[in-house]
């Protein structure tokens, strides 16, 4: 190879490398369906998989510098997520040197500003972290609990809380996972607690504790009553 040529070759590679560089580092969020999985990995990871996980496959998006660094070590690695309702874990699959099978080698728990997260499902507008979505909350609850038969006549109702369920505990009573009304509360779920209020008085109304339970979307899931 003459000089020029050597020069040329030089180029080009230091050219890609700053390329790649340059990939990197402007990495961003990407979704699930745009890390290119092959779809028979990916049936057989999600089967191998569920071994070991209860829940569903669910779509996420992921920091595509991840992906360039898992595929860097491994060409035929598999992304998927599979979600519980309360802990969502990222798993990557490959052929693994030592068992000779494409099986499941790391498990990631989201993370609250992590690399990866799920897609929240599709709520309401104009969103529950705002005052009027919190209003708009309360008052499907309120109308559930005036609208549902539970002892003497009805009165009226107040709300004193009204959550967005995450993954983790936050120093409130509820959580994903816990069960309400006889259904378990999934991450992004609803909570709304307050008091309702009974007839006859004597002279005092009868005073009932409720929580109800709603989807992302204001669905009524469920209503708890607690004297």
């Amino acid at each position: 190879m003459n000089s020029k040529e050597w020069s040329t070759t030089t180029l080009i590679v230091v050219s890609s490398i700053l390329l790649l560089a340059s990939g990197v580092a402007n990495g961003g969020m990407i979704s699930s369906d745009s890390i290119g999985n092959d779809p028979a990995k990916e049936k057989l990871c999600i089967s191998r998989a569920k071994v070991n996980l209860r829940g569903k496959v669910v779509p996420f998006e992921i920091d595509s510098r991840r992906v360039e660094l898992f595929r860097s070590a491994h060409p035929d690695s598999t992304l998927i997520v599979i979600d519980d309702g309360v802990s969502p874990q990222l798993v990557e699959c490959f052929l693994r040197a030592g068992t000779g099978r494409f099986d499941p080698d790391s498990y990631s728990p989201e993370q609250s500003w992590g690399w990866w997260h799920t897609i929240k499902p599709k709520g309401f507008e104009p969103g529950i972290h705002t005052p009027e979505g919190q209003s708009m909350a309360a008052n499907v609850c309120l109308r559930a609990v005036e609208s549902t038969p539970y002892r003497g006549e009805y009165d009226h109702s107040v709300y004193s809380v009204v959550q967005e369920l995450g993954g983790h505990r936050s120093g409130v009573r509820f959580s994903a996972g816990s069960v309400i009304g006889g259904k378990k509360a999934e991450r992004y779920d609803i909570v709304v607690q307050g008091t309702s209020f009974y007839r006859p008085a004597n002279p005092d109304l009868t005073a009932v504790n409720f929580t109800c339970l709603l989807s992302p979307a204001l669905e009524v899931k469920a209503i708890d009553f607690k004297k």
